[in-house]
């Protein structure tokens, strides 16, 4: 079924300027109407029921509450698979709208060995986080709550109250049925080789169990990537448009990357067509003064940064965009950029240009070098070059590319990351997505951020229309990529 849940996901840094992307408000089913019930995911060999009957917690509880946080230790990790979490963050300012009495729940759970608390937390800065005690580090097991109230949150989206927080990062609602061309595709011909998709991550948990470094986190890591593929099989199609940046989160951008091959459409193989080098390539827009007004740039950075809204014309950091991205060409340093960018090789030229420069050694991979210079420059908060080298090397080889980063982060450094999401969720969710709809509605397309997904023999219409796309908003050419979605032999 295919559901926009708004399952709580912990913001994985809890400093209030480090908001995290939010999901929109949802409908939570095809049918509008409520589920009776709803699956979550606990240990296998947890009882919750005979625990509680065993040893009755002292306060009013409700078993539901006590599986819904349970259900959090794996479900927050799953959604956040590039992060490692040993212990898993729990952001009480969330957690409390749905339990309002949670931390009995959790004392609870702390104190009957089902949970481990980290107490290395700072009040006010950092979360209380979790972890599985090793009694229950098995793998997880579908289980079904009842309560309407609790479904009925979980499946709402719950409206935080950031009204003295004046950073916060929020666009306007984007309507789901927006998004109907690409979330009808989302149906039982969506299948995956299950049994040989869990073989394939019961093998990689055996190895990774005998690491030394991840070790004890391995089954940690295992569920939380079977809990998607478990989605996945059980078609719980859940999804959500975040109110930052306008992606799409779906099960196959949550699911890792290595399962992708058990994966197909209607029996048919799957091909994504990437762009390379995405964050990189969109933020060359920049420099093109035709292109930002085209695009409504500095409309779209007054989304984020207050610092944009102003009436003084000539004195103001939307006067200073502008007037570097209509010198920008003009600059050596910036054709020189952009060239790399066109390339399609940008980690791998710019990785060059250091060895060569003897600013990096070859004794670690130039390319991993290279990325984190680069996406340091971009990500980064300004005064971060102050102790971060890999922001000064960006700096002094790309002097003028730098700057207007810099200016478009002044004040709200999350600024340039939140614009570059935004600018491709409108050219591949909005526009490209759109048009290949409305073209050829027979054709199956799914998204991963930057990445097209299609049933082989589509690929090269898909990859035309998202060329197309990109060449005319941005300016300059991608370099787009075909990843087949086959069985790796």
């Amino acid at each position: 079924m295919l559901r926009n849940i708004s399952t709580l996901v912990t913001p994985l840094n809890h400093n209030r300027s480090e908001t995290q992307p939010r999901p929109v408000s949802v409908t939570q089913a095809e049918d509008n109407e409520e589920p009776k019930k709803l699956t979550l995911y606990i240990p296998s060999n947890l009882d919750i029921d005979e625990i509680l009957k065993v040893t009755p917690p002292n306060f009013k509880f409700h078993r539901d509450y006590f599986i819904y946080l349970l259900h959090l230790v794996t479900d927050i990790p799953s959604r956040n698979k590039d992060v490692e979490m040993v212990y898993v963050p729990f952001y009480s300012a969330l957690i409390q709208r749905r339990v309002r009495d949670y931390r009995n729940y959790l004392d609870y759970m702390v104190n009957n060995s089902i949970l481990i608390e980290n107490h290395q937390y700072v009040v006010g800065k950092s979360s209380r986080s979790f972890r599985f005690s090793s009694k229950f580090q098995t793998p997880v097991k579908p289980v079904f709550i009842t309560k309407p109230t609790l479904i009925k949150s979980i499946l709402k989206f719950i409206k935080l109250d950031d009204s003295n927080n004046q950073t916060d990062l929020v666009i306007n609602h984007i309507d789901d049925k927006d998004l109907d061309y690409l979330l009808k595709w989302f149906n039982e011909k969506l299948i995956v080789n299950y049994k040989e998709a869990k073989q394939y991550l019961e093998q990689l948990y055996e190895r990774e169990k005998n690491d030394f470094l991840i070790g004890s986190n391995a089954m940690q890591r295992f569920n939380s990537r079977y809990l998607v593929l478990l989605k996945l099989q059980r078609k719980d199609f859940t999804y959500s448009v975040d109110s930052t940046a306008g992606r799409l989160h779906t099960i196959l951008t949550q699911i890792k990357s290595d399962l992708r091959q058990f994966i197909k459409y209607d029996n048919k193989n799957l091909v994504a067509i990437d762009i390379t080098n995405s964050q990189p390539y969109l933020s060359t827009v920049l420099f093109n003064k035709k292109k930002v007004e085209e695009n409504e740039i500095i409309k779209t950075i007054k989304l984020y940064n207050k610092s944009f809204i102003t009436q003084d014309k000539f004195n103001s950091l939307p006067y200073y965009v502008s007037k570097n991205a209509e010198n920008a060409y003009l600059s050596e340093n910036v054709n020189q950029y952009i060239e790399i960018v066109k390339s399609g090789q940008l980690y791998e030229e710019f990785g060059r240009i250091l060895l060569m420069k003897g600013i990096i050694k070859d004794d670690s991979p130039v390319r991993n070098q290279a990325k984190k210079i680069i996406f340091s420059a971009i990500f980064s908060p300004n005064q971060s070059i102050s102790y971060n080298s890999a922001i000064k090397i960006f700096k002094d080889n790309f002097p003028d590319v730098y700057e207007i980063y810099r200016l478009i982060k002044q004040n709200e450094h999350r600024t340039l990351a939140c614009l570059l999401q935004n600018i491709e969720a409108k050219l591949v969710l909005h526009t490209a997505c759109k048009i290949i709809s409305e073209e050829k509605p027979e054709i199956p397309i799914f998204t991963l951020h930057d990445s097209i997904i299609t049933t082989e023999g589509n690929e090269n219409y898909v990859y035309q229309i998202l060329y197309d796309v990109l060449l005319n908003a941005i300016g300059i050419p991608p370099t787009l990529k075909l990843e087949n979605w086959k069985k790796v032999a």
